[in-house]
C-alpha cells in the first residue's frame, strides 16, 4: 500500500482519472481460488457455489498492481469477516492513510476508509456517486481477470489446485507476486479468460452495518464532488 504522500497522491490521481472519484488508494474485493477437498475441516472450504475454495482478499491500485492480499481464509468465509480481521484495516483505523479510502461493493460495511455504493440512491448526486464508484471499482474485477488469465491454475477452467490448503495459499500468493512483476514489466497477456467465480458480493448486501462516520464521509463526497 502507498504510505508516503507522493505515492498516496499519485495513486489517488490515477484512480480519479478512471471515474472522477476522489481520494481513492485501492479497490477491494475477494475472489475464490478452487482447491481439492481438504481432509480436515472439509466443510468450511465449501463456498456458496458448492465448490471447495480459498476466499482470497485482494486490494489493487489503478494500474492493476496488487497492493495487499490475504490468502488464509477458507471458501465459506464471508468477505466482510476477512476485512474486519485484516491488519490493514487496523492501519486505516490508526489513521496511517489519513483521509484516503478504499472502494468496496455492497458486501462490505460502510466505513470512513471503505466506501460502498448507495443501495437505494435518492438524489442525482447519489446516483452520480454510484456511477463513479462502479466505474472506478471495476479495476479490481479486471485485475482478477488478468491474474487468472496468466495463471490458469487459479481459474476454474484449470480444474482445482491439488494440494492441501496451506500449500494452495502459497501458490496463490506466488501467482500474485508474479502478476505484479508482469504488470511492472508490461508483459503482454494473450486471451483473457475473466474472473470466474461468479460471486459478486453486490448480491450479499449488508444492511444496517454502516459506521456513522462512514455515512458522513460518503455524504461529504456526494455534496463536494457529485452534486
Amino acid at each position: 500500500m502507498p504510505t508516503n504522500i507522493y505515492d498516496v497522491n499519485r495513486t489517488a490521481a490515477a484512480f480519479s482519472f478512471i471515474g472522477g472519484f476522489p481520494r481513492v488508494i485501492g479497490a477491494i474485493d475477494c475472489t475464490h481460488i478452487p482447491i481439492k477437498a481438504p481432509i480436515e475441516n472439509e466443510h468450511i472450504y465449501v463456498n456458496r457455489k458448492s465448490f471447495h475454495s480459498l476466499n482470497v482478499q485482494v486490494i489493487c491500485n489503478a494500474e492493476m498492481l496488487i497492493t495487499s492480499f490475504s490468502v488464509k481464509y477458507p471458501g465459506a468465509t464471508n468477505d466482510a469477516f476477512i476485512w474486519r480481521n485484516c491488519p490493514l484495516r487496523d492501519r486505516f483505523e490508526a489513521g496511517t492513510f489519513r483521509d484516503f479510502h478504499l472502494l468496496g461493493d455492497c458486501g462490505y460495511p460502510l466505513e470512513p476508509y471503505l466506501l460502498t455504493p448507495f443501495h437505494d440512491p435518492m438524489t442525482e448526486g447519489e446516483r452520480q456517486y454510484n456511477r463513479s464508484h462502479k466505474t472506478t471499482r471495476v479495476i479490481i474485477e479486471q485485475t482478477f481477470g488478468v491474474l487468472k488469465s496468466r495463471f490458469l491454475c487459479l481459474h476454474r477452467s484449470g480444474g482445482s489446485l491439488q494440494y492441501d490448503p496451506k500449500k494452495c495459499a502459497k501458490i496463490a500468493a506466488t501467482c500474485m507476486w508474479l502478476h505484479n512483476r508482469c504488470i511492472r514489466r508490461r508483459i503482454p497477456m494473450i486471451a483473457p479468460v475473466g474472473n470466474d467465480d461468479g460471486m459478486n458480493n453486490d448480491n450479499d448486501i449488508i444492511h444496517g452495518d454502516h459506521n456513522p462516520t462512514g455515512q458522513d464521509v460518503r455524504r461529504e463526497i456526494v455534496e463536494g464532488f457529485f452534486t
